[in-house]
């Protein structure tokens, strides 16, 4: 695995590398930062229903049991843009059940 020092030395000399490379290398070092510590918590039970994209109870890490899902929260700033839709926007792609006659 590539180290954090070779990473910011890459990301700090975009001259000496090719921009693809200097990219990744920014893009790996937000990664780390953002994946060190979990944002919250969610029971396993609660992860299937996230994976079926239903809602689930998310707890702070510090009520975190064993056995819980640890869940990361990615910097948006340093995000792409529209590769997560908003919450208003993930509301228009719920699937609609017609209703039963």
């Amino acid at each position: 695995m590539i180290s954090e020092d070779r990473l910011s030395q890459i990301a700090s000399n975009p001259d000496s590398h090719d921009a693809e490379v200097v990219t990744m290398a920014k893009e790996l070092l937000q990664l780390r930062r953002s994946l060190g510590e979990p944002w919250a918590v969610v029971q396993p039970l609660g992860e299937l229903y996230v994976e079926d994209g239903n809602a689930a109870m998310i707890w702070p890490v510090s009520l975190a049991e064993r056995g819980d899902v640890c869940l990361y929260r990615l910097d948006r700033r340093a995000s792409a843009p529209n590769v997560t839709p908003s919450a208003s926007e993930q509301r228009g792609l719920r699937k609609k059940i017609p209703a039963q006659k």
